[in-house]
């Protein structure tokens, strides 16, 4: 009997550590604020020190304050994050550089906008005179046309992956021309792919990125994307505008969200990007 009593409370024991353990953790997640990030995305998103930094970050830690909760930052590949936002299991949120799009609306909200980048070429200098024109707004500029026949490097899944992909298809300027996309996951391996010629000619990303990515390489220059204005008509910059994106439903987080943009306003936004920049 006395066997069966003490067989009885271990059990009652391991249950009641179970229960416990379960209730922890899910104290611990809500207290949580785990957002999907990638990287390799200065000034908005990168590793210093081994620790991920950036503009986004630190509108997210603003965030992670008005909610009372600890935010942690997960280093993902970027055509991975709206799929997890969207499926809410393992994050709620993705800030990371992202553009609004009729095909991401469908799978998650955004918050309100608070960034607008020029697209921007990556190149190498030695070519410069391929790619580089004067537009009508009297800037160095990379035509659409002058990448026709070349194999173009982007990072998967992201707006300068959706622009190419438009161009390249029926009806886009580089349609027939023999130009052909190559994907990378990691911008920085797009760069060093380009700098050395092994698979692509040229690399289109956001600007800030397109700078920061080559400071101290002598061999590559960068310049924003345009399409050339027919005859009296302006060129018109390609440009990419950012958004944070959160879990259908999660209306409390897209609401904390757009009022840290608020209070930052755009003076703010700028001051972080200057701040990461090292302006």
């Amino acid at each position: 009997m006395k066997k069966l009593l003490s067989i009885a409370l271990a059990v009652c024991m391991a249950a009641g550590c179970l229960l416990a353990f379960a209730s922890c953790k899910k104290v611990e997640e809500q207290e949580t604020l785990t957002v999907y990030t990638e990287a390799g995305f200065a000034p908005f998103e990168y590793v210093k020190d081994g620790k991920i930094v950036g503009v986004d970050v630190e509108i997210m830690e603003k965030v992670g304050e008005k909610l009372g909760k600890k935010v942690v930052f997960e280093n993902v590949a970027f055509d991975t994050i709206v799929d997890a936002v969207s499926a809410g299991k393992l994050t709620n949120v993705g800030a990371a550089g992202i553009s609004i799009t009729d095909a991401r609306k469908e799978k998650v909200d955004f918050s309100n906008e608070y960034y607008t980048a020029s697209l921007y070429v990556i190149y190498p200098a030695a070519d410069a005179a391929t790619y580089e024109s004067n537009t009508t707004d009297d800037v160095t500029g990379v035509y659409w046309d002058s990448l026709k026949g070349k194999k173009i490097a982007v990072q998967n899944g992201t707006t300068a992956d959706l622009f190419l992909g438009d161009e390249l298809g029926e009806g886009g300027t580089l349609e027939g021309s023999n130009a052909a996309k190559v994907g990378f996951d990691a911008l920085a391996t797009a760069v060093e792919d380009v700098s050395k010629g092994t698979d692509s000619n040229v690399l289109i990303i956001d600007e800030l990125p397109a700078k920061k990515l080559i400071e101290g390489k002598s061999n590559l220059k960068c310049a924003p994307l345009y399409y050339q204005g027919g005859e009296g008509e302006s060129d018109e910059a390609a440009t990419d505008t950012y958004a944070i994106c959160v879990t259908k439903g999660q209306d409390e987080l897209l609401k904390a969200i757009n009022e840290v943009l608020a209070e930052l306003g755009k003076d703010g936004i700028e001051a972080l990007v200057k701040k990461h920049l090292g302006v």
